[in-house]
């Protein structure tokens, strides 16, 4: 299950690459910014600022099978009806793309056929990067992928928050190039809090990958959101840990409210929707922590590439 697939990214692992997004996560962390890929199956999205309702338009509504969608004095949608439903008419009768489906199936000899097409455009640095969402939520998949484009001499990269069970995780290493890997916060009590989960398993699986002479990249992430973790004793304990544990990489990333509209279309509401961004110099700060202890600091779209 794919809630999105992205070519020519260079953000996301070395070279140009593509992005595969897949659906599905452990965490549940309020400032997500891709909360559509929170769940492992489909849901329906509605901007409403796209809806022609008010211009005459009612094709969805003629064809919703399921009285979800009802007129007043806008277009008014039960999410709680629209979650029995498995096509989703409403998403083809819509011509102004108000409506769209999160997430559709992808089969591994689709998704090869994309690399297929899209290697040519790579450079000699580039491949693909499985992200999303959570990609070791989608075990089976994920693992089938990473062996294929490892007969296909693909590089690859996984964006993960590292919540699995061990075996599992080692078994991904196993043919993975490169691995970023989210570390939000060394505190089990305040984890706990922010994301749902608790911290335990990704401390493991951290230490092992640190300690099993893996021979692929680590770069730590530390998404800085206000008031959650953008505190000094925070980053200090996690250089601490990454020196105890011999890394040398972490990249900083800025928060932002770019999935503050994906939230609402979601019929969801946004908590951090009020929150500002961090002044740089307290970015800067953070940074400081982290150089001063030796280790190479990314800022934002600063890139270890």
């Amino acid at each position: 299950m794919v809630f999105d697939l992205q070519g020519f990214s260079v953000h996301d692992g070395p070279g140009c690459r593509t992005v595969v997004f897949l659906s599905g996560c452990p965490l549940r962390c309020s400032w997500c910014a891709n909360p559509e890929g929170l769940q492992p199956y489909p849901q329906l999205l509605f901007a409403v600022e796209r809806c022609r309702f008010e211009q005459g338009c009612r094709r969805c509504l003629s064809a919703c099978r399921h009285a979800a969608l009802e007129e007043g004095e806008a277009l008014l949608l039960s999410r709680r009806v629209c979650a029995g439903c498995e096509d989703h008419p409403c998403v083809t009768a819509c011509h102004s793309e108000a409506l769209r489906i999160s997430a559709r199936r992808l089969t591994l000899s689709a998704l090869m056929s994309r690399l297929a097409r899209d290697r040519r455009f790579w450079g000699s640095g580039g491949g693909v990067t499985f992200s999303g969402g959570e990609p070791l939520a989608q075990p089976e998949f994920l693992l089938s992928a990473l062996a294929e484009c490892r007969r296909s001499w693909i590089h690859t990269a996984v964006e993960t928050c590292a919540y699995a069970e061990e075996g599992l995780f080692r078994e991904m290493l196993a043919s993975l190039d490169w691995l970023f890997l989210d570390l939000k916060l060394i505190d089990p009590i305040a984890h706990q809090r922010w994301t749902g989960v608790s911290n335990a398993p990704i401390l493991a699986n951290l230490d092992h990958v640190a300690r099993s002479g893996w021979q692929g990249r680590l770069v730590l992430r530390l998404p800085v959101i206000p008031g959650v973790n953008d505190d000094e004793e925070n980053a200090r304990e996690t250089a601490r840990l990454m020196r105890e544990l011999g890394l040398g990489e972490i990249h900083l990333l800025p928060f932002h409210r770019l999935g503050e509209g994906k939230w609402r279309q979601l019929g969801e509401t946004y908590s951090f929707a009020d929150t500002p961004s961090l002044p740089p110099e307290a970015l800067l700060a953070l940074q400081r922590i982290f150089t001063n202890a030796g280790l190479h600091c990314y800022l934002g779209w600063e890139t270890p590439f």
